[in-house]
């Protein structure tokens, strides 16, 4: 079947409803469980409560259930490997190569070819000079510090409409200031945010934090008491003694202790409406390092004797204080009665997701963290760049059906916001493309649904002048991935339910499927107008000769017999897929 244009038959309608998704997404639903709750009572709309660390690596929990069973056994998360354990999993969850286009996927529900999203790494992606395509996307900028318009309706914006208060703590990353957080991107407050990619130091410093974290955190900035680390500390340490626990008293607060005290202190004064906390945490990004971590915490993984995952006491320290953030929120939710729900506890009525926004940065002097048997990490395309741990839960079964149920689904960050727009039956824009499916089928029922998976990347994405990526494209479908190389015009294949490392290239033996996977790809590229690397000026022009079957270049696909394709300076480079 020839590439073409495929508005409908692609997971990308604009509005997705329970009845919608399962038909087209191919919804499986799983067996009946054994004595499963029968429904209750009708309840108001749920609460949401998103959870993001930084860099949290795929294979960086204590618990296996996230991951494949590939647990960590240096860090100790145990309050997340509860919350998985009662929770649902999903292990085939999927970010983009760095922070920033995760982050306006999720604020917008869009791939990154959109052009109302554009946004493909934390910088330009035009490259250097040496390199031999320009990254540049035709006419759009490729930075992105100020990557969501102020002008579209964002999940935060959506969710206000329908009534919900919503409160940002932590990193925003993709806005042009701290003011336009609430003004343009739907958040009625913001403690934390900023343009700024990551907290340059952990901790405040005379009760404020650094010009790295937005100062409207600094209310929550004050030294920690011994009330506090009673209340809010203590409760959840382990392995930690109680003169290490005192020692805190007096000294400066953790950026991710302050930002929780934010969040909760949001969730308290709005639990008498719905409400939507987006908790986005500074932590483990870089700079991880023994200043940066709580001298308690540190100390316990000083004293800890390594295992076989990657053992940096400083980064298990920052991961485990973001599992303590976590514990902290749930906690509130389980202890406070609901106004709106006869006085049960909130978590009956509230859903909570927790995810990270890429692959972990596994670079042992400023990073630390593990992927497992992940290829690569944080910036390149292949899997360990790419796939993250995503846990849902609810102290409602109707919400979430939970006991450690490992769904297989393939979820992709802009999911997000047509999955709590379900949950909070929430108009969606009318005439925007949203790329994301309603994952509460998945959620609440169990339900596996069958959706492919796509990248783009459009030029070139470095960390620390490293060359991490290329011009690539990829689709997931099922066990199989495809990824194609613009600059060579190479295909890559793998089995991943067979090779979960990306050991072995089977796109050579298996090229009826490189056709198969290749046009699905092409239709995908076409339907977003995904933009193209440009043959960089000064390179020689380009002539592919004796083409046979599909290109995709400038918005178009063509077929071609036997052509000569002549590529100039300044022409995008086209997705060659050859008939086999």
């Amino acid at each position: 079947m020839p590439p073409r244009k495929m508005f409908t038959a692609l997971a990308l309608p604009a509005v997705l409803t329970l009845t919608s998704v399962a038909p087209a997404l191919g919804v499986v639903q799983p067996d009946s469980a054994p004595g499963a709750a029968a429904p209750r009572d009708k309840a108001p709309r749920p609460n949401l409560v998103f959870v993001m660390a930084d860099d949290l690596g795929w294979a960086d929990l204590s618990s296996g259930l996230p991951n494949g069973g590939f647990a960590n056994d240096f860090n100790e998360t145990p309050h997340l490997d509860q919350l998985a354990a009662e929770g649902q999993v999903f292990t085939e969850a999927y970010a983009s190569v760095q922070c920033s286009p995760t982050r306006t996927a999720l604020h917008t529900g869009q791939y990154a070819t959109r052009p109302t999203n554009n946004v493909y790494a934390v910088s330009g992606i035009a490259g250097q000079a040496g390199d031999p395509l320009l990254g540049a996307p035709h006419g759009r900028p490729a930075d992105g510090r100020s990557a969501v318009p102020t002008d579209y309706t964002t999940l935060g914006e959506t969710l206000q409409q329908a009534g919900y208060a919503t409160g940002y703590s932590g990193k925003f990353h993709v806005s042009a200031s701290p003011d336009e957080i609430i003004a343009s991107h739907g958040y009625d407050e913001n403690w934390g945010g900023s343009q700024n990619s990551h907290a340059t130091y952990y901790f405040a410093t005379s009760n404020q934090f650094n010009d790295s974290v937005s100062p409207s955190l600094d209310q929550f900035a004050a030294d920690y008491t011994q009330d506090y680390v009673d209340a809010n500390i203590a409760p959840y340490s382990r392995g930690v003694s109680e003169a290490q626990l005192d020692a805190l008293v007096g000294t400066d607060k953790h950026v991710t202790d302050a930002q929780t005290d934010a969040a909760i202190d949001f969730i308290d004064r709005s639990k008498d409406e719905p409400f939507f906390a987006f908790v986005s945490e500074f932590a483990p990004h870089f700079p991880v390092n023994d200043a940066q971590a709580r001298p308690d915490l540190l100390a316990k993984y000083r004293a800890k004797a390594p295992g076989s995952s990657p053992a940096k006491p400083s980064y298990g320290a920052l991961t485990e204080g973001v599992d303590q953030s976590v514990a902290r929120i749930v906690d509130y939710l389980e202890e406070t009665p609901d106004p709106r729900n006869g006085g049960k506890p909130l978590a009956d009525n509230t859903l909570v997701i927790f995810t990270s926004d890429n692959g972990g940065e596994e670079d042992p002097v400023e990073a630390g963290a593990d992927n497992g048997p992940l290829r690569e990490d944080k910036g390149f395309k292949y899997e360990g760049g790419v796939r993250v741990p995503w846990i849902v839960w609810s102290g409602g079964r109707d919400l979430v059906r939970g006991g450690g149920r490992s769904n297989e689904t393939l979820v992709n960050s802009t999911d997000l916001y047509t999955t709590l727009a379900s949950y909070a039956q929430a108009a969606l824009p009318a005439r925007v493309p949203l790329d994301g499916v309603d994952l509460k089928p998945a959620f609440s029922r169990g339900a596996t649904i069958n959706r492919d998976h796509f990248h783009h990347v459009p030029g070139y994405v470095r960390f620390g002048g490293q060359l991490q990526s290329r011009p690539f494209s990829s689709v997931r479908d099922g066990r199989w991935k495809l990824y194609h190389d613009y600059t060579d015009g190479s295909f890559e294949l793998y089995d991943l339910a067979a090779d979960l490392g990306e050991t072995t290239d089977l796109a050579a033996r298996r090229r009826g499927l490189v056709q198969q996977l290749g046009e699905k790809l092409v239709e995908w590229l076409d339907e977003t107008d995904a933009p193209l690397a440009t043959l960089r000026a000064g390179q020689p022009t380009r002539v592919l000769e004796d083409v046979t079957g599909w290109t995709y270049a400038e918005g178009q696909v063509t077929r071609h017999r036997r052509d000569t394709l002549t590529i100039e300076p300044g022409d995008e480079v086209p997705f060659v897929l050859p008939r086999p």
